[in-house]
């Protein structure tokens, strides 16, 4: 390694001291904050850990924000009820496909943001629901009612997509990101 860091993950720049800094205190925020103020009588949250993570995706390079993507699963399955690697395995694959479309998509503008942000929001968290069902953690008959949540909770994670942008440009040297996309057009 030339430059001594050990934190470095197949070649890259990103900071991952600062990253976990992020990622505490958005485990912090989800945890603490967000179902404090949680939505209607069903407490119905913003999904800031998968915010962070399609943020990433479309910021990062792309090994760096693979491990980030799974490391936002892992504290989101620490931080939940579905069986442990669920989240991370999901969070997974959905970084994945967002780094295999980022190219395709203009992902500075926020409406694709947001569109892809709901997208991914909503498929996670079905993804999740179907493997809970399948471990035998929820009844199958919870289902119908979980999915108009899950539908609310990624509009409001959808909205919160531009600023989850906005932070990330914010903060873009100590996290060690470029200011722009450094992927093709």
């Amino acid at each position: 390694m030339p430059d001594g860091n050990i934190f470095q993950i197949f070649g890259g720049m990103m900071r991952w001291f600062s990253f976990s800094i992020l990622l505490f205190v958005t485990l912090v925020v989800q945890v603490g904050l967000a179902r404090l103020f949680g939505l209607g009588p069903q407490r119905v949250t913003p999904d800031l850990f998968l915010l962070l993570a399609v943020v990433l995706a479309f910021r990062g390079q792309r090994d760096q924000a693979m491990v980030a993507g799974w490391l936002l699963g892992l504290a989101k399955d620490l931080s939940s009820q579905a069986p442990l690697g669920s989240y991370a395995f999901v969070f997974g694959l959905m970084t994945w496909a967002v780094i295999r479309g980022r190219e395709v998509f203009y992902g500075e503008h926020p409406i694709t943001l947001i569109i892809i942000t709901f997208l991914s929001s909503f498929a996670v968290e079905q993804l999740v629901l179907m493997i809970c069902v399948y471990k035998g953690v929820f009844a199958s008959e919870d289902c119908g009612g979980l999915s108009v949540i899950i539908m609310f909770s990624a509009l409001l994670t959808a909205g919160l997509a531009p600023y989850g942008q906005w932070i990330v440009i914010r903060f873009h040297r100590q996290l060690g990101l470029p200011r722009r996309r450094t992927y093709g057009r």
